[in-house]
C-alpha cells in the first residue's frame, strides 16, 4: 500500500487542534490512535516518524497515525502539558492510554505499538492462534483433559472457527465423550462440514470406532512375523495399533501391504492410510511424509 492509500484511507495523517476531537478522539473509537507531537527542528521527532509511520503500515490498519506540527497547534500543546519534544500518546475508546516521550529505539517502539494493539484486542486473532496451538500441544502429549479445557475456553470466543471445533471435538473422542461428540456435530451448520478441519474431525471419529474392537497388538504380530506376506494379519496389526495410538507403527505396516500387493482386498491397505490421514490432518507431521513414502510405492 503505498503512501497515497494510506493517507486515502486515513491510517497515517496530519491533523491540527481543530479536528483533533475527530481525528483521535472519535477515531479512537474504532482503533487505536498513536498521536506522534513533533516539530521540523526537532532531530528525535526525524528519527522517531519514519519507525512510526513504518510499523503502522506492517499492522495494516490495526491501528493509525496522526501526526501534529507542535509549532503550529501550541494551544493544544498546553492543554495536553507537553514540554518535550517527540511525545508520543495512545488514545483508545476516546482516551489516552498510554505514551512516552523522546526517541525510542525500533524495537521498543514496536513494542509499546503491539501492545496498545494486544490491550485493545485488535490482535485477538494472533492471540486465539497461539491459544489453538498451545491446545493442539496438550493434545500431542496426551493431555486431553487439559487440552479440552483449552479449547472450551476457545469456544467461547469463537464459536465458528472450524479448526478449535475439530480440536474440541477430538478431545471428547479420547476421552470416551462420543455422546457429546454427536451432539456437537448434529448442531454444525452445513457449511461448515466441508471445511478440512470437520472432515479430519469426522474421519478421526470413524477411524476411532472402527479401531475399538480391533484387539491387542499382540494377537497378530506372531502371525505377521511368521510370515510376512501374510497381507490379513498384518491388516490387523495395523487396526491393534492404531487402538493403542501407534500411528506410526501402523502406517508402517499398512505401507508394506501395500507393498505386497498393491490391490489387495481392492485397495483395502491403500483406502485405510488415506482414511489415517485425512484424521490426522494435513498439518500433521506424519502426514506429508506418508504421503510421499506411499507415492513412491505406487508409482515405483
Amino acid at each position: 500500500m503505498d503512501d497515497n492509500n494510506l493517507i486515502k484511507e486515513n491510517l497515517i495523517i496530519d491533523s491540527d487542534m481543530a479536528s483533533f476531537s475527530t481525528d483521535v478522539i472519535e477515531a479512537s473509537k474504532e482503533v487505536p490512535i498513536i498521536v506522534d507531537f513533533w516539530a521540523e527542528w526537532c532531530a528525535p521527532c526525524k528519527q522517531l516518524g519514519p519507525i512510526l509511520e513504518s510499523t503502522t503500515k506492517a499492522y495494516n490498519g490495526k491501528i493509525r497515525l496522526v501526526k501534529i506540527d507542535a509549532d503550529k497547534n501550541e494551544n493544544l500543546m498546553q492543554q495536553l502539558k507537553i514540554q518535550s519534544l517527540p511525545t508520543v500518546f495512545a488514545f483508545f475508546n476516546g482516551q489516552p492510554v498510554d505514551g512516552f516521550s523522546g526517541a525510542m529505539p525500533e524495537n521498543e517502539v514496536k513494542n509499546f505499538i503491539k501492545k496498545i494493539i494486544s490491550s485493545s484486542g485488535g490482535d485477538k486473532e494472533e492471540q486465539i492462534n497461539i491459544m489453538i496451538k498451545e491446545a493442539e500441544s496438550k493434545f500431542a502429549k496426551e493431555e486431553f483433559e487439559e487440552a479440552l479445557q483449552k479449547f472450551s475456553i476457545l469456544l467461547s470466543e469463537d464459536a465458528t472457527n472450524s479448526k478449535i471445533i475439530a480440536g474440541y471435538g477430538k478431545c471428547l473422542l479420547k476421552l470416551n465423550r462420543e455422546q457429546e461428540l454427536d451432539e456437537l456435530i448434529d448442531g454444525l451448520e452445513e457449511s461448515i462440514l466441508t471445511e478440512a478441519p470437520i472432515e479430519s474431525l469426522l474421519a478421526f471419529k470413524k477411524l476411532t470406532q472402527n479401531s475399538k474392537n480391533a484387539g491387542k497388538p499382540e494377537d497378530f504380530s506372531e502371525l505377521v512375523k511368521n510370515d510376512p506376506k501374510n497381507n490379513s494379519a498384518r491388516f490387523k496389526l495395523s487396526e491393534a495399533l492404531l487402538a493403542k495410538d501407534k500411528k506410526e507403527e501402523a502406517i508402517s505396516h499398512l505401507l508394506e501391504i501395500v507393498k505386497n500387493d498393491r490391490t489387495w482386498e481392492n485397495d483395502k491397505a491403500r483406502k485405510k492410510i488415506i482414511e489415517l490421514l485425512n484424521a490426522l490432518g494435513e498439518e500433521d507431521p506424519i502426514t506429508a511424509p506418508t504421503r510421499l513414502k506411499l507415492s513412491s510405492i505406487l508409482f515405483a
